[in-house]
């Protein structure tokens, strides 16, 4: 029976991983003595599950999402069929910061036009 410190410099990793193969059960046959683990001297090395070649699984990626066209207003089918970012904890952070001035702009295709600007002026001009 070995130790995890002499199992750790034969398989050629550190003594912490050893523990955490026992721990786990994956190598058969070990005994925990106290506080430490003793390991057979015949036990292989698990394979701990790692990606050694250095090239890594991608993962499946989501259909590319398509983006939201003029006319739709349905919320649910926006969210679920097109690129939807959302924003609504931005709200939150804004007001806890509480800042002095404060600018909003209005995203496209909202009224952000010239006579819209002219109407403003005029009113406050008048007022």
């Amino acid at each position: 029976m070995k130790s995890c410190k002499e199992m750790a410099k034969q398989w050629g990793v550190t003594e912490r991983t050893v523990t955490t193969f026992c721990k786990t059960g994956k190598i058969p046959g070990v005994v925990k003595e106290g506080k430490s683990w003793r390991i057979p001297d015949g036990a292989e090395k698990p394979a701990d599950g790692r990606v050694l070649s250095g090239k890594y699984v991608k993962k499946e990626e989501k259909e590319a999402r398509k983006p939201l066209p003029i006319g739709i207003s349905d919320y649910v089918r926006a969210q679920s069929e097109y690129y939807y970012v959302d924003k609504t904890g931005m709200i939150k952070e804004f007001l806890d910061r509480k800042p002095l001035v404060s600018l909003f702009t209005r995203p496209r295709r909202f009224g952000k036009t010239l006579k819209t600007a002219r109407r403003i002026l005029v009113t406050l001009v008048m007022s």
